[in-house]
């Protein structure tokens, strides 16, 4: 995503910190799918994050992606505490984008959890069955 972001003009940059809770189920869900990750922010209209390994963009989807918010350069080398934020560098492309910051990062947060909750593998809605062996014969149990 960051060749996208090089020849875009920008609102304000600035040096920033992520929670530790937002950065570590982020890498979480980006070590357990290896592509990009594009979630549909609910509660903010036509605004989607797309995650990558190196940066994570608010897009507005009804101008043709273009980014609104942009977190990069992730300075996480040589971490080894789990519980401290993260220093990166936000970047904004529209002047209300810090309206939506935390709420984005929170609605992302959200999302991931519940995806990371799920196995892939797992029953796509059917009930557990479980069967028994009595008489030599295998019968379900309901």
């Amino acid at each position: 995503m960051m060749w996208r972001l090089k020849g875009l003009p920008r609102y304000s940059v600035a040096q920033n910190s992520v929670e530790a809770q937002h950065y570590n189920i982020i890498r979480l869900a980006l070590r357990r799918q290896p592509s990009q990750i594009r979630l549909q922010l609910k509660g903010l209209t036509n605004v989607d994050m797309i995650i990558d390994h190196d940066s994570w963009v608010c897009v507005d989807t009804s101008l043709n992606d273009l980014p609104i918010i942009a977190w990069t350069e992730f300075k996480s080398d040589g971490r080894d505490n789990l519980h401290e934020p993260i220093e990166c560098k936000l970047t904004y492309y529209h002047y209300k984008a810090s309206m939506v910051t935390q709420k984005a990062l929170a609605i992302t947060r959200e999302l991931l959890n519940e995806r990371l909750a799920t196995p892939p593998c797992c029953n796509l809605g059917r009930k557990n069955k479980r069967y028994s062996t009595d008489q030599r014969e295998l019968t379900v149990v309901n």
